[in-house]
């Protein structure tokens, strides 16, 4: 029987710390593989590697920003996605355009980003 390949991976994001993240809490979740493909960079999120130390599950404080990312779905309705951002990087997601041009994976398709923002309770 051969092995399967994982369907989720675990990510991270650096909240606080100093200059190189020196410091920082390193926020940890497991989230559906491919989830933060082709965004990861601009939202400040990093896929842990196995080497990797110090990271935190399931704390509640503190605790990254989230976003919702706007895309067109295949049925051409308006979808939304939320996705974890680093504190530093909301201002250029949601009002400086950074997604403009990227695609969001969902599930196994990729769809186009036409806007962002901070996302509300």
């Amino acid at each position: 029987m051969a092995a399967t390949e994982p369907k989720t991976q675990i990510f991270y994001i650096n909240l606080g710390g100093g200059v190189g993240d020196i410091g920082a809490t390193r926020y940890a979740w497991r989230g559906k593989k491919g989830s933060y493909d082709n965004i990861a960079e601009e939202l400040g999120v990093k896929i842990a590697k196995d080497t990797d130390t110090g990271l935190c599950f399931g704390i509640n404080y503190p605790a990254p920003a989230k976003v919702r990312i706007s895309y067109i779905g295949s049925d051409g309705a308006s979808r939304s996605a939320v996705r974890f951002c680093e504190p530093d990087k909301i201002s250029n997601v949601t009002t400086g355009g950074k997604l403009g041009s990227k695609e969001i994976k969902i599930g196994t398709k990729s769809f186009k980003i036409y806007g962002a923002s901070l996302k509300s309770n």
